[in-house]
């Protein structure tokens, strides 16, 4: 094969790839399935650390010492639990609230340190990544519920759970189906012209 068809060959993996990630949702209300049937689900389309820019691991991944001093910060593997046990997909309002809340969780989210976040969200993230004034709506919101959540999800071991099914999970942490609902029927009406908004 040649460098221009290995390259074409390449970038169309990744279109397919962005493609199943943006169909791919788990809802709320299959919570009878188990954690790791779910994760199945994601292996076609889901981004390993290779895949991730260096801004978004400096501020998302545990490794990095600038990500921990934020607050929530998480593996790959737990991120990916995370979105299941909230019924969210992998668009970008989906990574809002699930990142969010897992911040939220830690209760270490004072206003500086959202606010700080939001900033490198709206200007540094890469396009595809990039949080824009309805994404800042939908991290806050992730904020506030993750509060309400007496499990900083940052700390739990969900190699453990992968076995659970997902509502036995969400019943064992604390997180609040009831409350999820309320945040997700607001984002729904605030923002009818968006995709991941509408099949919450």
């Amino acid at each position: 094969m040649t460098t221009r068809k290995s390259t074409d060959s390449e970038e169309e993996k990744k279109r397919r790839k962005v493609e199943l990630a943006a169909k791919w949702y788990h809802p709320l209300s299959s919570g009878s399935v188990q954690l790791h049937e779910v994760l199945s689900t994601m292996e076609v389309w889901k981004l390993y650390q290779k895949d991730i820019p260096l801004i978004i691991k400096l501020t998302e991944n545990p490794n990095y010492i600038t990500a921990r001093f934020l607050g929530g910060a998480v593996n790959l593997f737990t991120h990916d639990c995370i979105h299941a046990l909230l019924g969210r997909g992998s668009l970008v309002k989906d990574e809002a609230f699930v990142i969010g809340y897992t911040m939220g969780s830690s209760k270490k989210m004072r206003r500086w340190r959202r606010n700080l976040f939001m900033f490198v969200c709206k200007y540094f993230y890469p396009e595809g990544y990039r949080f824009g004034e309805e994404e800042r709506f939908v991290f806050y919101s992730g904020v506030m519920a993750g509060n309400r959540c007496p499990t900083d999800l940052s700390k739990v071991d969900f190699e453990s759970l992968a076995d659970y099914k997902v509502q036995e999970i969400r019943e064992k942490l604390g997180i609040n189906e009831e409350l999820l609902k309320c945040y997700y029927c607001t984002e729904k009406k605030l923002f009818p012209n968006s995709r991941e908004s509408q099949r919450l």
